[in-house]
């Protein structure tokens, strides 16, 4: 392959699917992402590897190239931080427990915000809120998906902000894995571990804390990274020696919005940089 073909290839290595919070089913992910013609992809739902499968088979016949990953949830003193790990191989070990626990957490956690609801009128079902999941985790997302189809609210953002976000009636916190335990389990499974979206919140103002803990890199290019971001991030990694990933971070249309993939040009380079790392 020449230099300016290279050069001109694309990845997104932050996407998500109906197995978690997403609105596409894995097999649509990739079709979509060929469509765009990017080279490579990364399936990163939250606490599951359970899209990767179907997602890496539509992707083989298709000709792109899956890197399976899942975004793990974690907290930095009263903040949260979102850990992606890129290139875990999925099978038994210590992060599929650990990924089977949190999706029992996650269930858990639905059923009590249901009760909630319910308490406050609100008449959504469990079983119609399970029924969004694709055997995958179930989250916030479809309670508030299910909030809309009963005509509690009219917009899923409608959802969350009058019942299931932090401090209104029916929220629920999350239980989350702790930084260092995430960045080991990630490990364990062969995978790279990377602070996702730092630019997100104040997240990008505690970086050096978070960076005393063994990570790979970060996520460099993202959708909601201003030009600012991209700078501070890329002199991070230069200076540190550490890994870039990125990726438009797609959860689809399930909030009613335009699709992000393709949105960031996160270039093939980082893509090999990583799967140097890997195969190391």
């Amino acid at each position: 392959m020449s230099d300016s073909h290279r050069e001109d290839r694309c990845v997104d290595l932050h996407l998500h699917t109906n197995h978690s919070d997403g609105s596409d089913s894995p097999a649509r992910v990739v079709e979509r992402a060929a469509d765009l013609g990017l080279a490579a992809i990364a399936i990163t739902d939250h606490d599951t590897v359970s899209g990767v499968a179907e997602g890496a088979e539509v992707a083989e016949r298709l000709g792109i190239e899956l890197l399976p990953g899942v975004e793990i949830s974690s907290k930095l003193g009263e903040g949260e931080v979102h850990i992606l790990g890129l290139g875990v191989v999925p099978g038994p070990g210590p992060l599929m427990d650990a990924l089977a626990r949190q999706t029992e957490g996650r269930r858990s956690r639905a059923e009590r915000m249901v009760a909630r609801l319910n308490e406050l009128g609100v008449p959504v079902e469990r079983k119609n809120v399970e029924a969004r999941t694709a055997d995958g985790v179930v989250g916030r997302m479809h309670v508030a998906l299910e909030i809309m189809a009963i005509g509690c609210a009219e917009t899923v953002q409608e959802a969350f902000d009058k019942y299931i976000k932090a401090g209104r009636p029916a929220y629920v916190p999350k239980d989350v894995i702790a930084i260092a335990e995430a960045v080991e389990l990630i490990h364990s499974a062969k995978g790279l571990a990377f602070v996702a979206h730092p630019g997100l919140g104040n997240l990008h103002q505690r970086l050096d804390r978070l960076l005393e803990y063994p990570f790979d890199g970060i996520e460099v290019y993202h959708s909601r990274h201003t030009p600012g971001h991209l700078k501070q991030f890329e002199d991070i990694v230069r200076s540190r020696g550490l890994l870039a990933t990125g990726g438009s971070d797609c959860h689809g249309t399930v909030k009613g919005e335009r699709s992000l993939m393709g949105s960031v040009r996160v270039p093939y380079e980082v893509y090999e940089r990583m799967k140097a790392a890997l195969a190391g």
